[in-house]
């Protein structure tokens, strides 16, 4: 179950195209951010959401992945889940549907939910603050097996990024016969406000777009509490990705 801090009451902002309603098949999936399935997922305007004051708690609908599920999303008790969020909690909302909006929310101890939410009771948060460079450093975590490690090395304002991801360690069957994919990423960029991306090339850190599309390729983006990594899957072994959203950790 989640539970968080109750933050201050925000006014519900005109949400102007965000929310304009696209035709989407029965079945719609919502999935974490940098996943797509072109006609089964739902991808939009990334944006930083908030929980308003219209509820005490907002509950996660379910996806519909099963097919006793497949009505999801709607508002009725068989689609929440148990999973809830309280007045000021923010989320990153990831596209939408009708009434509902698909949104990825990471706990304090990097636990990620990805699921919809409905529209009436998410507020986008405007006006967000200049990102500076100490709010890129830190330990982010998303999930049990992907952490990112960000620190400051110069002055100059260049971070070092390590990062460890894993496919399969939470399955005790594939750490049982050696079955776990792992992968790294290394590199040392400065960002740009709140963006920050590089390649890994044979003898270093290169810039996004002079790495080779068989080297490891990662973008990021700061949002609010949130990392958003996106990589092109060419970080580690099968499966294995640092795609997600992440929450800095102690």
């Amino acid at each position: 179950m989640v539970r968080a801090h109750k933050g201050k009451a925000v006014v519900l902002v005109a949400l102007g195209a965000l929310w304009t309603s696209s035709s989407f098949a029965e079945g719609t999936l919502c999935l974490s951010y940098g996943y797509e399935d072109p006609g089964r997922t739902v991808n939009g305007p990334i944006a930083l959401g908030r929980v308003n004051n219209l509820s005490a708690r907002v509950h996660f609908l379910k996806n519909p992945i099963l097919k006793a599920d497949a009505a999801c999303p709607n508002m009725s008790a068989a689609c929440q889940e148990k999973a809830y969020l309280v007045p000021g909690d923010e989320v990153v909302i990831i596209g939408t549907k009708g009434d509902f909006i698909c949104a990825s929310y990471a706990t304090k101890q990097g636990r990620v939910i990805d699921s919809w939410l409905p529209r009436s009771a998410i507020s986008v948060v405007p006006d967000l603050p200049p990102v500076n460079t100490k709010d890129w450093i830190g330990r982010w975590q998303s999930g049990s097996e992907q952490s990112i490690v960000i620190e400051q090395i110069d002055k100059a304002g260049v971070l070092s990024i390590k990062g460890d991801a894993s496919w399969g360690a939470g399955d005790p069957e594939r750490v049982k016969r050696g079955a776990v994919h792992v992968g790294s990423l290394e590199g040392e960029m400065k960002p740009e406000g709140a963006v920050l991306s590089f390649g890994m090339g044979e003898n270093g850190t290169l810039p996004y777009d002079q790495a080779d599309e068989v080297d490891c390729k990662v973008q990021m983006q700061r949002l609010g509490p949130y990392l958003l990594v996106k990589d092109n899957r060419m970080c580690g072994g099968l499966n294995v990705s640092f795609t997600s959203v992440y929450r800095r950790v102690k």
